[in-house]
């Protein structure tokens, strides 16, 4: 008995792995803007924090203002500033959001795949 495998359309792992990255990056970039649009705001320094201390490489959105844990947990949220505001804003954009995330995970992982 004699196998042959035809290797040369398979996708190596290295391009696999930055197919994956670059998924996590758009979702990341994608789930904060989302995100924000939901987050309370006064000054724009609650946002701002965020756009400056996420790593969207790594998937990780943060918000680095003393005061972020505390008005992320407050029940109530002001929307003068922001009509959207709401209080622990992240998990509203999931909720409102999530299904998007993954088809922008999926699409962005299946066109680098295909590069």
């Amino acid at each position: 008995m004699r196998i042959e495998l035809d290797m040369s359309s398979a996708v190596s792992s290295s391009v696999m792995e930055s197919a994956r990255l670059k998924a996590v990056a758009m979702t990341a970039e994608e789930a904060l803007s989302d995100c924000n649009f939901y987050c309370k705001q006064d000054t724009g320094a609650l946002i701002q924090s965020s756009l400056i201390n996420s790593d969207f490489e790594s998937g990780v959105l943060k918000w680095a203002e003393p005061y972020a844990e505390y008005q992320y947990t407050f029940p109530r949220a002001r929307r003068d500033k922001n009509p959207n505001a709401s209080p622990q804003w992240c998990a509203r954009a999931e909720a409102d959001f999530g299904d998007n995330w993954k088809a922008v995970f999926d699409r962005t992982y299946r066109e680098e795949i295909g590069r």
